[in-house]
């Protein structure tokens, strides 16, 4: 219709009608723009707030992953005070020597949080979002991504050496189950040979110590990380407008 009238009022050399009918197409075409505009950035932010609170809840779950690996360092801890002073003294009691077998046995326990990135990595992938963010949201978040990315990689090679390279591979340990002896102690490691000897192997030494520098340095780590973890998880509770 608009197209027809248009022609008519060319025809017809009607040029303030023409210029009229411009105008109109003109300002019909810049509000279809601005409404297409507003719906984007409609939808765009209710997306944001959408992968915010998924990344809250990831957070959240990265937070208890560590939390619960703390538990398991706290637990052992007084095993392994007793054990290093076993080695540390080289005297032989039956308490420091089950301590050290039972840290031994703590050191091949999963103390490797698997960290989810899954909400975090779908967030910095969404261009669209990016702007509609705060800048001091953009910086903790660039600074969380960094940093969690480095204690994965920290912690998992960390852990693989603490594991793989030293005190259970060491020939004066070896594993046992309950089918092995008498009693019903289920399965774990033993020292396989008697405690001052094991005591003066310098090399049982030097593994031992820094194994135990990889597991104290882990316990660290987490501690760290989870406090930055908290800090994160406030500044997405203020992008989120909670606080």
């Amino acid at each position: 219709m608009l197209l027809r009238r248009f022609t008519q009022h060319l025809n017809e050399q009607n040029w303030f009608a023409v210029g009229l009918d411009i105008v109109i197409v003109v300002i019909g075409v810049v509000m279809g723009i601005e409404v297409a505009n507003w719906n984007d950035v409609r939808n765009n932010k209710a997306g944001l707030v959408a992968s915010l609170e998924r990344l809250d809840k990831e957070v959240s779950q990265n937070i208890r992953l560590i939390e619960d690996v703390l538990i398991k360092f706290e637990d052992g801890r007084e095993d392994l005070t007793q054990g290093r002073e076993a080695l540390n003294d080289c005297a032989f009691s039956p308490g420091g020597e089950a301590a050290l077998e039972r840290l031994i046995f703590d050191f091949v326990a999963d103390v490797q949080p698997n960290f989810s990135t899954v909400a975090l990595d779908q967030l910095a992938s969404q261009d669209q979002y990016q702007d509609l963010l705060s800048p001091e949201f953009q910086e903790d978040f660039g600074s969380y991504t960094a940093r969690l990315n480095e204690e994965h990689e920290q912690l998992t090679s960390h852990y693989d050496k603490m594991w793989a390279h030293h005190v259970t591979y060491h020939p004066a340990v070896t594993a046992f189950f309950s089918s092995d002896s008498d009693d019903s102690g289920g399965w774990g490691f033993r020292l396989d040979r008697p405690f001052a000897e094991i005591c003066a192997d310098a090399s049982f030494r030097n593994r031992f110590i820094h194994t135990i520098g990889f597991y104290a340095a882990i316990d660290r780590r987490l501690v760290r990380f989870k406090e930055e973890a908290e800090q994160f998880q406030d500044s997405l509770d203020k992008e989120l407008g909670r606080n």
